[in-house]
């Protein structure tokens, strides 16, 4: 994730994550189709639907959604908290990749309820490996 949100630095990087419950597995990279990448980020309709029926075929599912923010804190903005909630993808946690500081990526992750509630939740990481949440 922070290799694709630095390959794509300025424009703004979107994927998945698919695993279990809990433990991301893998990282899809999805195209960033918004008009203007620089400021937010759309997935590609045709590359999410694969990638989600990739994961399906495995017995795996999103269990979350990434994106970059090049020039803004890890954390969802408004558009990212509307468009969680009109998208009806309240359930997948959202990981946001800070590149504020270039050579410190920030890595965080929120849970965005049906309510517009944003609530951090606590990961650990191994580098582009895997991302797997603590609950608490």
């Amino acid at each position: 994730m922070i290799s694709h949100a630095l390959n794509t630095d300025p424009d703004e990087c979107c994927g998945i994550l698919i695993g279990d419950t809990d433990h991301a597995e893998e990282a899809k990279r999805i195209q960033n189709t918004h008009p203007t990448p620089i400021r937010r980020y759309e997935m590609d309709p045709v590359a999410l639907a694969r990638a989600e029926s990739e994961a399906d075929a495995k017995g795996l599912k999103i269990v979350a959604i990434y994106h970059s923010h090049t020039h803004s804190q890890a954390y969802p903005s408004q558009t990212d908290v509307n468009n969680a909630v009109q998208s009806w993808w309240t359930e997948p946690y959202y990981v946001l990749i800070s590149l504020v500081e270039k050579n410190r990526p920030v890595v965080r992750a929120f849970r965005i309820s049906e309510d517009f509630t944003v609530t951090e939740t606590p990961i650990t990481t191994d580098g582009d490996q895997y991302i797997e949440t603590t609950r608490t």
